[in-house]
């Protein structure tokens, strides 16, 4: 067999895999695309099931976060050609993270392990790793491709998404032993997956009646302005004076639609709002003007020694009466926007995408806002698709997320959809609704079953008015956080070390 033969198997998993996950959204493949990695690992060594693993990610990442030669492609001086380099190492990284998955799950078996009893484990711990480890990228986790099943998913109250992304591996398990073994017990294990399947269905579908019956205990008339700024323009010195008439204009409209909360996305506000002091008095008058809060995006800034200013992707909200009620710094950054991983070393050859801006500082706080109606945090892009991140600022006291974002540096890609569906998975963990504010869409309101009400379109400028009322519910994640994650890598490691330790006597 040679090496094409030997690897497509593997490489075909990942495809198969991308297509469950948006735009294509073929969830129900997510339940099998494992089965032909698993196949083609059933007779090798666990060093070549890693080589397997890896090729299936590879296959996988390239097909859902090719966005970032785009991205990188047309907003950086760099040729779309050399943009290729950053993706292949960073789908390089990701990718070792399935080959370590189909490694762990080889040199289990060569040691007489189940894999139902590891894999999901295994794969929830590798999972949960890879959201902060080398350079924290949880982007398109195995669980988010169910997200069309919105009964099916209710459970990641208590478990994060990560439940589900066990769920997904254990179906493949089944579906993988189903079509090699002749055993009895096969038809056993069907059952049981049928079952659980169709319980936690069942489950979810009631626990959306009960939240949908529960007296509302909050509500807030609330303005998410979708400005559709180009971001080549963004940081265009000709663009500024018409990218502010722009939002001044949808902010007046929506004050005049009775908003008790007007909301711009990340960094809308194209100026340093500390410093600029002529258009920092005309955005503080346009809110007197309205008599409205207004909470919006701009780059801060902190000065910490004499030549040295660290700036900062910054929310401030402001008061109906114009005052300064606070500010939020985001905490976690992202890749390629603002900063760029391994900058000293691999990628020395590439200049941050924000054009004009330095480096940005990392946030120290997961601050929560006040407002007479209600008390929210705010998810700076990046950030909401962090499910503990997220849950932290509901730990603290949020009743409702606020998401600001630019979506503008994905284009038409399949990345918004993808965004949009990992932010909404923090509105179930968490039972509180999460609205979205994206420069260029989607802008989105999300109750707290993660039933997405209203969404814009792409590249359309438009106000999202939306009435929001809701109870005021604790989940166990809330309260909590990745209890089951750790009871995941707790027994993936006693797995292990106990077949290891058997092994050597």
């Amino acid at each position: 067999m040679n090496r094409v033969t030997r690897f497509a198997p593997a490489f075909l998993s990942g495809l198969m895999l991308a297509l469950a996950f948006p735009k294509a959204d073929i969830s129900l493949l997510a339940w099998v695309a494992f089965a032909p990695l698993l196949w083609s690992i059933r007779n090798v060594t666990p060093k070549q099931a890693f080589v397997h693993g890896w090729i299936s990610g590879m296959g996988f990442y390239l097909c859902t976060m090719y966005w970032v030669v785009q991205t990188i492609g047309l907003y950086s001086n760099i040729p779309t050609v050399v943009a290729i380099l950053p993706l292949l190492a960073l789908c390089a990284i990701l990718a070792s993270y399935t080959g370590a998955f189909a490694a762990g799950l080889r040199w289990y078996q060569l040691r007489g392990g189940s894999l139902f009893v590891l894999g999901p484990p295994l794969w929830v711990a590798l999972e949960w790793l890879r959201s902060f480890f080398f350079i924290g990228c949880p982007w398109v986790d195995l669980g988010y491709s169910q997200y069309p099943f919105l009964n099916l998913v209710q459970f990641v109250e208590f478990t994060g998404v990560y439940g589900v992304s066990a769920l997904v591996i254990f179906g493949n398990l089944v579906v993988f032993t189903l079509l090699t073994s002749r055993e009895a017990a096969r038809w056993r294990l069907l059952g049981t997956a049928v079952v659980l399947v169709l319980v936690l269905s069942g489950w979810g579908a009631w626990r959306r009646t009960q939240l949908a019956a529960l007296p509302p205990s909050q509500h807030l008339r609330i303005a998410l302005l979708q400005g559709n700024i180009e971001q080549d323009q963004k940081w265009d010195k000709a663009f500024e004076e018409e990218i502010l008439s722009r939002y001044e204009r949808l902010s007046r409209e929506a004050a005049a639609k009775g908003a008790q909360l007007i909301v711009w996305p990340e960094t809308a506000f194209p100026f340093y709002f500390q410093s600029d002091f002529l258009y920092r008095q005309r955005l503080l008058n346009l809110v007197r003007e309205l008599r409205t809060p207004l909470l919006f995006g701009a780059v801060g800034w902190q000065q910490k020694r004499k030549n040295e200013v660290t700036l900062f992707n910054r929310a401030y909200l402001l008061s109906a009466s114009g005052e300064e009620l606070g500010s939020y710094d985001k905490i976690k950054l992202a890749p390629f926007g603002e900063y760029i991983p391994f900058h000293n070393s691999l990628l020395f050859f590439l200049d941050k995408l924000v054009v004009g801006i330095g480096d940005f500082g990392i946030g120290t706080e997961a601050k929560v806002f006040e407002l007479p109606q209600t008390r929210f945090g705010v998810l700076i892009c990046y950030e909401g698709i962090f499910p503990d991140f997220a849950r932290q600022f509901v730990a603290n006291g949020a009743q409702l997320l606020i998401n600001i974002t630019n979506d503008a540096w994905f284009g038409r890609s399949s990345a918004p959809y993808q965004h949009l569906v990992m932010e909404a998975m923090r509105a179930i963990e968490n039972r509180v609704p999460l609205v979205r504010a994206a420069n260029t869409g989607f802008s989105a309101v999300i109750a707290n079953d993660g039933h997405i009400h209203a969404q814009t379109a792409l590249y359309e400028t438009t106000t999202l008015i939306a009435d929001l009322a809701w109870p005021q519910v604790s989940s166990f994640y809330a309260r909590y956080g990745d209890v089951f994650v750790y009871l995941c890598v707790l027994m993936t490691l006693g797995m292990l070390g106990y077949s290891h330790y058997r092994q050597s006597r």
